[in-house]
């Protein structure tokens, strides 16, 4: 694949062993191009405008700074999307993360081979939750009963959710491929987004659907 179209990722992890792991898996993918990594938030929003990534890994305990200080300034200084790759599962964290518009939390108890899955997920405009962390964030709120969403649409976004593509939500509700996108169109118009990853926050922000749980 020509170096230009290959995605680019920033990779952020303080455990020096394990950034080396995630930078080996990823440099192995023909799909990714690690830019850089770094082992503290500072020095990655220092040179992130440099780097030019698609994504940002980040492990939201880098201790330089607070955790979601960091992924306010990172988000601040370059529009890249974030992935947090954590071992936290503190309720209160998770929330404050995903307020700050991250496309996935995922624990670093998953397998290195689901979470290159992932990444490819998020790339492709998908949003991705560890299942344990689905199942905090429903604790935080029960359903909106003013959605503006229909049922059938309802359903389209709680499967955008789980990074579905516009292929596999169609198979899912038995539905033509075509249907899922107008559905999807109709979703971004009612709730005002533009992008799969700004419908999955504002689904958690408005408490339109469980997400990542049935």
């Amino acid at each position: 694949m020509i170096g230009k179209l290959r995605k680019r990722i920033v990779l952020i992890e303080e455990d020096d062993r394990l950034r080396e792991g995630l930078c080996f898996a990823i440099e192995r993918t023909s799909n990714y191009f690690l830019v850089n990594s770094y082992k503290s938030y500072s020095e990655a929003i220092k040179l992130i405008n440099r780097d030019g990534p698609d994504l940002v890994i980040v492990d939201i305990t880098v201790s330089d700074m607070d955790g979601i200080n960091g992924l306010r300034f990172l988000k601040n200084k370059y529009p890249a999307d974030v992935v947090i790759f954590t071992n936290v599962e503190e309720a209160s964290i998770i929330n404050d993360a995903l307020s700050q518009g991250v496309s996935g939390y995922i624990l670093k108890n998953v397998p290195l081979t689901d979470f290159i899955r992932s990444i490819e997920q998020i790339i492709n405009g998908g949003a991705v939750l560890s299942p344990s962390i689905a199942k905090i964030v429903l604790e935080f709120f029960h359903l909106n009963p003013y959605t503006p969403l229909s049922d059938r649409e309802t359903d389209v976004l709680k499967l955008i959710t789980r990074g579905k593509t516009y292929s596999e939500i169609a198979a899912e509700l038995n539905i033509a491929i075509e249907t899922s996108k107008t559905h999807i169109r109709n979703i971004y118009r009612k709730l005002k987004v533009n992008s799969k990853s700004e419908a999955v926050r504002k689904a958690l922000n408005d408490k339109l659907v469980s997400v990542g749980v049935d």
